[in-house]
């Protein structure tokens, strides 16, 4: 995946009235987190951030941070670790980031693209999913932007597991057993299956009947012959 470049700057003070005003101004307050624990606090530009998380791969953007300190700019690269939204108005208070090394493997949460019409829903099922995310582990420059799950063949009563996928050059990190997708019969269609199955059995049954009542004719004509 290509990283997003984002402009940041450093800030000095901390605290919920300061919060306010960087809001008030366009700014998110952020945080920068090290592998050692260590952090930075910054504050990013809103609008900017806005387009990053709208863009495809939104929150799950790998993110190459710009920050100047007031005297230099220095590129981190990082990831998205979480975004806090206001409860009222959804909008973006807060942003988490991640410092990541190239080299260095570390678990990332992908979004699932489904691709195709499955079987089972040309045939009235319901398409399900159980999972939207992944997490895998992998190194940075192998990180997709999104995974492409193909369910064309997936019919009624049937389901795609994690163990039935596999990514290039990353692990993923969930239950091979655990199911991604599956299509499910509407409880109009098991109905009408139940009741074309009673029709059937029906049928069969007046037919052996009938074959039974022919045969019994047939052998009392034989006897008065």
């Amino acid at each position: 995946m290509k990283s997003i470049q984002l402009k940041a700057e450093i800030r000095k003070l901390r605290g919920s009235r300061e919060s306010r005003r960087l809001r008030r101004t366009g700014f998110i307050p952020a945080v920068l987190y090290g592998s050692e624990g260590e952090h930075l606090l910054l504050k990013i530009f809103k609008k900017d951030f806005s387009k990053i998380i709208r863009s495809r791969s939104g929150e799950y953007s790998m993110v190459e941070l710009l920050i100047n300190d007031g005297n230099k700019e220095t590129s981190h690269l990082s990831v998205i670790k979480n975004i806090q939204h206001d409860p009222v108005s959804d909008l973006v208070i807060h942003a988490d980031f991640e410092y990541v090394q190239l080299g260095k493997p570390i678990s990332f949460i992908v979004p699932i693209e489904f691709v195709g019409t499955p079987i089972g829903v040309k045939e009235g099922g319901i398409f399900t999913p159980h999972l939207h995310e992944l997490k895998i582990l992998c190194a940075p420059k192998d990180m997709p932007e999104v995974v492409e799950i193909n369910v064309e063949n997936i019919d009624l009563g049937e389901s795609i597991h994690i163990k039935d996928i596999s990514i290039p050059n990353a692990e993923i990190q969930h239950d091979p057993d655990e199911t991604i997708a599956s299509i499910v019969k509407p409880r109009g269609l098991e109905v009408s299956e139940v009741k074309e199955e009673e029709a059937e059995e029906a049928e069969e049954e007046k037919a052996e009947g009938e074959g039974e009542k022919k045969s019994e004719t047939e052998e009392k004509e034989k006897k008065q012959g």
